[in-house]
């Protein structure tokens, strides 16, 4: 079993056994606004830098869900998780038991047929429906399954990083395109960091995430989140080279501490870290707090985004 459907069993028998009914909506207070932004520095070599940016109504509300359902999921993991699988899966079991002919094959428990080693067909099927939905709900809520630093019993959920960098690349393109006007990847990726520290930072926050876009209408950021909107613009100026989320592997809810690493053979200049076998080169973040973890031998994971 894999620790993906092995976490969607502890989520749902969660919810099953404390009888609970829920459901996830967003806000329903969602501002009815477009948003405009505007940001002023002095770039690498002391010249007056502007970035404008305006976002649409649709792309607001759609990224509000967003950080509202991945935050929710962060802060209640099983229930977020259990809202989505038991219809499903109450569903399924309806449906498989519409052509059951044999009583004694019928599914009238849904933990105690998936923990039952039944060969019967309704079984199976309820199997592969399980599978199925759990696997789904991971990706509509924007998660990563993980082993929770007190013991296998207790649920842990990340933000899926990869799933969020692919989802946002299009929504902050002006900011992609403005980074790459310059013709040297180095200076490009400076002028990209000088951007970033205009953004204040908030404190880290374990059990939320605020997507690209709600980042730049707040205007506040946390490591993660800054590493996030600092790989889009990478992405496009690399696009050759491995880009890596690092933090702690005893983290749960969001990842924070973390940085934002490329492979050290891109070339871009920074300092370079080793985690596990492979070289990175620290591109956000602080690099005195990184080294103070490997020397400490705090087991850090490298997740790549693409």
């Amino acid at each position: 079993m894999s620790r993906t459907v092995a976490l969607g069993m502890l989520f749902l028998s969660t919810l099953l056994y404390s009888n609970q009914s829920l459901s996830i909506t967003a806000n329903q207070q969602i501002n009815d606004n477009s948003f405009y932004g505007e940001w002023q520095w002095s770039d690498t070599q002391g010249q007056y830098q502007q970035l404008k940016l305006q976002f649409s109504e649709d792309l607001v509300e759609q990224s509000e869900v967003e950080t509202f359902r991945l935050s929710y999921s962060l802060t209640y993991p099983s229930q977020a998780i259990s809202a989505y699988l038991s219809p499903r899966l109450e569903h399924a079991v309806a449906m498989i038991n519409q052509y059951v002919d044999d009583p004694e094959t019928r599914l009238d428990d849904i933990l105690q047929a998936l923990r039952s080693d039944s060969d019967s067909p309704s079984s199976k099927m309820l199997w592969d429906a399980y599978e199925q939905y759990t696997h789904d709900a991971f990706r509509h809520l924007g998660l990563l399954p993980c082993l929770h630093p007190q013991g296998a019993q207790y649920p842990c959920v990340r933000p899926n990083y990869s799933q969020l960098f692919y989802q946002n690349r299009d929504r902050v393109s002006p900011i992609i395109d403005h980074f790459t006007q310059q013709g040297d990847l180095n200076r490009s990726l400076a002028e990209a960091q000088a951007w970033l520290l205009t953004i204040p930072s908030k404190q880290e926050n374990n059990y939320s995430f605020t997507s690209p876009v709600d980042v730049l209408k707040d205007n506040r950021a946390d490591s993660d989140e800054r590493a996030l909107l600092l790989a889009l613009v990478l992405s496009e100026l690399a696009p050759n080279y491995p880009l890596y989320m690092v933090y702690p592997a005893d983290s749960v809810g969001s990842a924070s501490p973390a940085w934002l690493t490329i492979d050290a053979s891109s070339g871009i200049e920074g300092p370079t870290v080793i985690i596990g076998d492979s070289a990175h080169t620290l591109v956000s973040g602080s690099s005195e707090l990184i080294k103070e973890m490997l020397l400490a031998e705090v087991q850090l994971i490298s997740d790549a985004l693409y």
